[in-house]
């Protein structure tokens, strides 16, 4: 059926007229962000307490890792694909908090116990981290890209981005500060398991429906031409007309096979090697910081590995803005090498002092700039009606998948010994650099004219 010259009829979901205001969007989904990442990257300090446990031992620290990161990677593209089909991103994010909040209770559990009790809590409690962690990536990303237009989307997601370094940088000295006022380190976990319980219930609320625009069923509805308007407009709800040459036809593009043209794979490929790398080395280093150069489980690891997070506080917006203004292939080889440069930079320095911290910061900047680059990619790659499921196969299976092995393939390298971190490190970050070999095989996204964040 066609009306009016080109303007054709075609069944989508039902949008709301009018998007709620930027500012409001960004808080929310910024405070989902933090919290979500504050838990997740507490997950590997939990390792280095399960460590110094005479009863735990590395094998099953590293199956923790690693069946944390597994069941992240399996469980996101049913995420994607059933907030696709639902609408419901704001509930799900909250979900998702909620039972990163569960896990927490059930690693307290594991580090009340002993013995086998004690291993069975801590994969238990794994795969509940690995399950809530799949979530707010995905659908936050997706929040942001269908509310922010193209010339903005960066910085949308690097703002965002940031909150979420803001939480890695500050669960784990806030940790040390909670324990220091005479709580002891196990019970200090169920604390935080009870405030993420409560962020999930008001992230529950400030991403009602009501505020998001949610879609809430199927009718049929006239898509203009992109001669009629800005197809890209946020809440359009029309298909994005900016993919490369080559990608399928849209009612291909319906399928899930449809999604995955040649930019869409390699950018797959590219953030699973990151990750590898990224995560084969951040997992690692509390227990790189305690075991090799002597930090302790003390304030002063927790303030060593909070630089290390802080750098992407700074990283993640300039790095969203520079997506927006240059050729975003090359602004992910850039930050790929200087990652790799800030993992050698700290393998060249001894202790935990200055040059350390510098060095770790450096290696922040960079590597917790993924969010912004890696998603603002799938938003010029995917049709706006399947962003979240788009963002699922780079984050969620690519990412999240390359997260996964990361844990092991440093243990792999460390040769059943701890002394071998570094060496593990410097395999890990020499991989990471050889990612940017694959960014030619990403399609150039348009230039966008600028225009106002805020507008």
């Amino acid at each position: 059926m066609v009306r009016s010259g080109e303007d054709k009829i075609t069944e989508v979901e039902i949008v709301r007229p009018a998007a709620p205001h930027a500012i409001r969007l960004i808080a929310v989904t910024s405070l989902a962000h933090f919290v979500n990442d504050g838990v997740i990257f507490f997950v590997p300090v939990i390792g280095d307490l399960l460590s110094q446990q005479d009863h735990t031992s590395p094998v099953v620290v590293t199956a923790m890792l690693t069946v944390f990161y597994v069941v992240s990677a399996g469980v996101g593209l049913g995420v994607g694909l059933v907030s696709d089909a639902l609408g419901r991103r704001g509930a799900m994010i909250a979900l998702g908090i909620a039972a990163l909040a569960v896990s927490l209770f059930a690693f307290y559990l594991a580090l009340s116990l002993h013995g086998t009790e004690s291993d069975v809590f801590v994969i238990a409690a794994a795969v509940v981290a690995g399950f809530g962690s799949a979530f707010y990536h995905p659908l936050g990303a997706s929040v942001l890209q269908l509310n922010f237009a193209d010339a903005s989307r960066g910085r949308a997601l690097g703002i965002n981005g940031a909150f979420g370094s803001l939480g890695r940088t500050v669960y784990p000295a806030l940790f040390f500060v909670v324990a220091a006022l005479g709580i002891t380190k196990v019970d200090t976990t169920a604390v935080f398991g009870g405030l993420s319980l409560l962020a999930a219930a008001g992230i529950a609320y400030g991403l009602r429906a009501s505020v998001t625009g949610e879609r809430t069923g199927r009718v049929a509805k006239v898509v203009p031409s992109a001669r009629s308007g800005d197809p890209e407009a946020p809440g359009s709800g029309a298909v994005s007309t900016n993919d490369p040459a080559g990608v399928p036809a849209p009612a291909e593009r319906q399928t899930l096979r449809g999604l995955l043209n040649r930019s869409m794979a390699a950018l797959m490929v590219i953030a699973f090697f990151r990750s590898l790398a990224f995560i084969g080395i951040v997992s690692w280093v509390p227990i790189y910081l305690t075991t090799q150069r002597h930090a302790g489980v003390s304030g002063t690891l927790g303030v060593t590995v909070t630089v290390m997070y802080a750098g992407g506080i700074i990283g993640q917006p300039v790095f969203g803005l520079l997506a927006d203004r240059f050729d975003k292939r090359l602004v992910l080889a850039v930050d790929s090498l200087g990652s790799a440069a800030g993992v050698f930079a700290f393998l060249g320095t001894s202790g935990h002092g200055a040059g350390a911290l510098l060095s770790l910061a450096l290696f922040g900047f960079f590597t917790f700039a993924s969010f912004p680059l890696l998603l603002s990619l799938v938003a010029d790659y995917v049709p706006r009606e399947r962003s979240t499921t788009g963002n699922a196969l780079v984050w969620g299976v690519g990412s999240t998948g390359g997260q996964a092995l990361g844990p092991v393939a440093a243990s792999l390298l460390m040769l059943g010994s701890y002394s071998h971190l570094g060496l593990a490190f410097g395999v890990l970050g020499g991989l990471a650099a050889a990612t940017v070999l694959g960014t030619p095989l990403l399609a150039k996204t348009p230039r966008r004219a600028r225009m106002a964040l805020f507008g």
